[in-house]
């Protein structure tokens, strides 16, 4: 009865525009909160789509370089500049082998016989792009290495062709041993090495820092060698600072390090500014239900006046109008949420599988926790503003 009294002159138009407002809102909101998430599943074959982005510089070979007028060592000086810059986050340069290096098989191991000659580098374990066991000591029974995946690619679809050797494959590499050749220094030494992965974002032959430190103290000549390339990683959309930083410095970078940095930061973009506008949305559409609810208290005035001079508490009524809204409100967020798994679901996943990009995909949790926050937003925004003004007339 109560509430037949109080909602009676409800202006239904300017609920209705209420409610769809917060359902596009909330919809759009949720939506671009489970895209954000999903996308965080998927991983090119050199970044996490969202997060920091870890690149490769090295200087450009000129034609200047050629002639040794210039040279493509970073400076300590460089790489101090490259540290204060406000865009990277974290600096390390290559340690490179400074004595030479040769590869060869290790005869029952199942590869074929081969000798190359080689190069190792080292960089920090911290910028490693796949989980390995990287630990050596002077007692280690071998060398650990990781290849460029490229490599075992060339050998297979190159050298191995074209020299009428069998193909290997990547459990093969991994499984057998290597037999590593040293020389420098006036010495010469032979050490068992193993393959235990294949990066996809690093072009350089691998090994852990203690064991290149140990060796160059050996086996190498003494020489300060400054790096010729560096590994840095850069803050989240900062593309444009990575690109000004390459002709300033006339960098050579991975094309697609640079492409994965475009990408994502695009990407950013959009869902940001697709999260922004709904959150624009929501708000109009809580400002319209403050609207509706200031609207019917102002018609339903006399009946309120009259029912707290009866013996009425103002919190009864209060309760009432809230009871109301909260089932609007309810309904409001089941249906985005409906209308958020409705659209990724059949539209957003069938598009994603049939452009190839998969997403491993991610918990709901989050996104029901947002919606619910929403929810509680709406009501306490609004209990508010219902309390005040039932007081103000209570009290006239």
């Amino acid at each position: 009865m109560l509430k037949k009294i109080l909602f009676r002159n409800s202006t239904n138009l300017q609920f209705i525009f209420a409610t769809l407002g917060a359902i596009i809102g909330m919809t759009a909101l949720l939506l671009s909160l489970q895209l954000i998430m999903d996308v965080q599943s998927f991983h090119s074959n050199e970044e996490e789509l969202f997060g920091p982005n870890s690149v490769v510089i090295q200087k450009k070979v000129t034609k200047f370089t050629s002639i040794g007028m210039n040279s493509t060592e970073f400076t300590p000086e460089e790489i101090s500049a490259l540290e204060k810059k406000d865009f990277i986050t974290d600096v390390a340069p290559f340690q490179s082998a400074d004595f030479k290096v040769g590869i060869s098989e290790v005869a029952g191991d199942g590869l074929p016989h081969f000798y190359a000659d080689m190069f190792f580098q080292a960089i920090p374990t911290r910028f490693m792009d796949i989980d390995v066991n990287w630990d050596w000591t002077s007692e280690s029974e071998y060398i650990p290495i990781v290849l460029p995946r490229d490599f075992i690619m060339i050998i297979n679809y190159g050298f191995a062709q074209s020299q009428g050797m069998n193909q290997i494959s990547e459990e093969l590499l991994m499984a057998a041993r290597l037999t590593i050749h040293i020389e420098g220094n006036g010495k010469k030494e032979k050490m068992i090495g193993r393959v235990v992965g294949f990066s996809h974002k690093i072009s350089s032959i691998l090994v852990p820092e203690p064991f290149l430190t140990h060796a160059n103290n050996l086996y190498g000549n003494g020489r300060i060698q400054n790096p010729s390339r560096v590994f840095i990683t850069t803050k989240d959309n900062s593309y444009g600072e990575l690109d000004e930083l390459m002709n300033d410095m006339n960098l050579d970078v991975n094309k697609s390090a640079i492409d994965v940095a475009k990408i994502k930061t695009i990407i950013a973009i959009v869902i940001g500014i697709f999260g922004i506008a709904s959150v624009i949305i929501m708000l109009l559409s809580l400002l319209g239900f403050v609207q509706y609810s200031q609207l019917v208290l102002s018609k339903a005035s006399y009946e309120i006046k009259t029912l707290v001079r009866i013996g009425y508490a103002i919190q009864r009524i209060v309760n009432t109008f809230i009871r109301q809204l909260s089932i609007t409100f309810g309904l409001i967020t089941a249906g985005s949420v409906a209308i958020m798994l409705t659209i990724k679901l059949l539209l957003v996943n069938p598009w994603l599988k049939e452009n190839g990009i998969a997403i491993a995909g991610s918990s709901l949790w989050i996104t029901l926790i947002a919606a619910l926050i929403c929810f509680l937003l709406f009501i306490a925004s609004n209990y508010i503003n219902i309390k005040k003004a039932v007081n103000r007339l209570g009290s006239e």
